[in-house]
C-alpha cells in the first residue's frame, strides 16, 4: 500500500478510552498515534461497512463450530451463496464497481480486518497465486472455496481453487488484473 497523506487533528475522547488506548499501545509496542491511526483505518476500511450491511464479529472457534455443524453439501451451498451476495454489495458500496482488482481488494480487507483468514499473494510468471490461510478446519476450507468461487462467478471469471485442510489457494493472471 502506498504511503497516504496524513492530516493533523485534535480530538476529545473519554478518559476511559484514552487509558485503554495508552495501555494497548504499550502492549503492542507502538505509539498512541500509530494505534489510533490503525483503529481509524479499520473503521474507514471495514467496520463502517460491517455496520451498514448488518455483519457480525464472532470468534473463530464459534464460526468453526457453525460451519462444522453442516453437511459438506450444506457448507458448500452456504459458501457459494455468501460469496455471490454480500461481497458484491460491500464492493459496490466501497468502490462503485465490481472488477477483479476490487474483489481482490475485498479479500485483502477481509483478511486484515475480519480475521477470518490470513490473506497473502505471490506473483510469478504472469500469474498471481492468492492464499487464504485459516483456522476454520476442513469444512472452513470447503466454505471458503465456494465463497471465493461464488465471488468470481459474478465477474464471469472461472478460477481453479486448491483446497487444503487449513487454506485455499487460487491463481489469477496479471493480464486479467491489468485489463480492469
Amino acid at each position: 500500500m502506498s504511503k497516504e497523506k496524513s492530516v493533523t487533528v485534535s480530538l476529545r475522547i473519554s478518559d476511559l478510552a484514552y487509558k485503554a488506548l495508552q495501555d494497548e499501545s504499550k502492549k503492542m509496542n507502538v505509539s498512541l498515534n500509530t494505534l489510533a491511526n490503525q483503529i481509524f483505518l479499520a473503521f474507514a476500511t471495514y467496520d463502517r461497512y460491517l455496520i451498514r450491511f448488518g455483519m457480525a464479529k464472532i470468534s473463530i472457534p464459534t464460526l468453526r463450530r457453525i460451519i462444522g455443524a453442516g453437511t459438506d453439501a450444506e457448507v458448500a451451498q452456504a459458501g457459494r451463496y455468501a460469496g455471490k451476495s454480500l461481497p458484491n454489495s460491500f464492493i459496490l458500496n466501497m468502490r462503485g464497481k465490481l472488477t477483479l482488482d476490487t474483489v481482490i481488494e475485498y479479500l485483502t480487507i477481509m483478511g486484515k480486518y475480519a480475521n477470518m483468514f490470513d490473506y497473502s499473494e505471490a506473483s510469478q510468471g504472469g500469474r498471481t497465486t492468492l492464499t487464504l490461510a485459516h483456522d476454520l478446519g476442513e469444512k472452513g476450507s470447503l466454505f471458503l472455496e465456494n465463497y471465493v468461487e461464488g465471488m468470481f462467478e459474478q465477474l464471469g471469471e472461472e478460477i481453479k481453487v486448491h483446497r487444503y485442510p487449513d487454506s485455499i489457494t487460487f491463481e489469477v493472471s496479471e493480464a486479467s488484473r491489468l485489463s480492469d
